[in-house]
């Protein structure tokens, strides 16, 4: 089965990762609503934690790499970046389930969320509070149709595409705040679009407190 779905060409691949995009997205939005209006609390009470088991070789680090502006040396580079990156995300962000052999997509949609509203409004986000988030958004992908009818390598690059983009975030807004207002800006710029298409709401209005996701000044 993985070596069909190893041939499928990239066009279909990327047809199919951006439904599957749309679709938890929606999921997302949704749950996030219900959560917001106290109507749905945590959304993940009666859900197991969503894992897939990792590629036997990382597949979004190449596929990103792909799109990187530049030549072979650059589009090489960019994709040693992308795979320290997920191995960043598996052995340092989530290093408590290093020895699970599994990787938790709501885990790391929780992570993803999180670094970007770090990085936009400058919020600390303790352990405390990333549980809760991950709380409200863990079970939203089980609930996607898209999620269910995807192959092993659409689950596994959604993953992948999530957990390395989180480092990335994380890591250029440290960066950025000592390179001067122009590079924090530019990082905001990023993380607002990052939020916006995964969450389809307002991310000047979003916040992550002690209640998890919430409404900035609610």
């Amino acid at each position: 089965m993985r070596r069909t779905a190893d041939r499928q060409p990239p066009l279909a691949d990327d047809r199919r990762q951006a439904a599957l995009v749309e679709d938890m997205s929606r999921r997302v939005r949704r749950a996030l609503l219900d959560a917001l209006v106290q109507l749905g609390g945590d959304t993940s009470a009666d859900c197991p934690a969503l894992t897939v088991e990792p590629a036997r070789v990382p597949i979004a680090p190449e596929r990103l790499a792909v799109a990187h502006p530049g030549g072979p040396q650059q589009r090489r580079e960019a994709r040693a970046l992308y795979e320290r990156c997920l191995v960043h995300y598996r052995e340092v962000v989530r290093a408590t389930q290093a020895d699970s052999g599994l990787d938790d997509v709501g885990a790391a949609v929780a992570c993803f969320v999180a670094a970007n509203i770090q990085a936009l409004h400058g919020v600390t986000v303790t352990p405390a509070m990333l549980l809760r988030l991950e709380r409200q958004l863990g079970g939203v992908a089980a609930f996607s149709s898209a999620w269910a009818t995807a192959t092993a390598r659409d689950r596994q690059l959604y993953f992948e595409q999530t957990a390395i983009l989180t480092v990335l975030i994380r890591e250029t807004s440290a960066h950025a705040a000592l390179q001067g207002p122009a590079a924090v800006e530019n990082v905001r710029r990023a993380a607002r679009g990052y939020l916006r298409e995964m969450l389809g709401l307002d991310p000047g209005q979003l916040t992550v407190d002690a209640g998890g996701l919430s409404l900035r000044g609610t």
